[in-house]
């Protein structure tokens, strides 16, 4: 039987209000993750900027416990301060940006959501490595859309060349960083401390 994660990861379950209330506090998180990694490296300048950015955590962690419908709309949120900075803070890219941080975060919510679904990684030996791959290998869809977003839409702002010299920088950041957020969402589906939390807290039903 596949579940699908925090208050009703059955599918024919309703959501909840602790269900609601977990999508809403981890995409507060991504946004908070965002602000404070942010800071550690950050290039403002011309119609974009570059930036550390572990908003994809809260929007991952709750793809893996809440489920694909979960992880998509934590991912609007969490995009909305990084959609900010780089539409309007640390680069100019407007709306633009505003609009398709928190798409992209949403694609990623949702790809994560539905292959640790469908691989039941919540069940079963080597939850943490099977984590870890899937969630990066969730990933995979944002690049395309980021593909599309930087040779398609940031060329009538920037032309192609340096379109596709932002797309690279951003895609290696991304993907080290995605690394980086596979590990650690791993490492807490194997904690049995964090699974009952979530228990406890967001009727999450799991064996460990």
């Amino acid at each position: 039987m596949i579940y699908w994660g925090v208050g009703s990861l059955r599918s024919e379950e309703k959501w909840t209000s602790r269900y609601v209330a977990f999508i809403a506090m981890m995409g507060a998180l991504g946004n908070a993750l965002f602000a404070m990694s942010s800071q550690v490296l950050t290039i403002p300048g011309g119609i974009t900027g570059i930036a550390l950015d572990l908003s994809n955590l809260g929007v991952v962690v709750t793809a893996v416990f809440g489920g694909p419908v979960a992880g998509l709309v934590t991912g609007i949120i969490a995009g909305i301060l990084p959609g900010l900075w780089f539409g309007f803070l640390g680069g100019h890219s407007g709306l633009l940006a505003l609009f398709g941080l928190p798409i992209g975060k949403a694609i990623t919510g949702f790809s994560v959501g539905f292959l640790c679904k469908y691989f039941n990684v919540l069940k079963g030996v080597r939850k943490s490595l099977k984590t870890t791959f899937l969630v990066i290998l969730g990933f995979i869809p944002e690049i395309l859309f980021m593909v599309l977003y930087f040779s398609v839409l940031m060329p009538y702002f920037v032309g192609f060349f340096v379109g596709w010299m932002i797309l690279v920088s951003i895609l290696v950041k991304g993907v080290a960083e995605m690394a980086v957020i596979g590990i650690i969402t791993g490492a807490l589906v194997g904690n049995s401390e964090f699974v009952t939390f979530l228990e406890k807290y967001f009727n999450v039903p799991l064996e460990t």
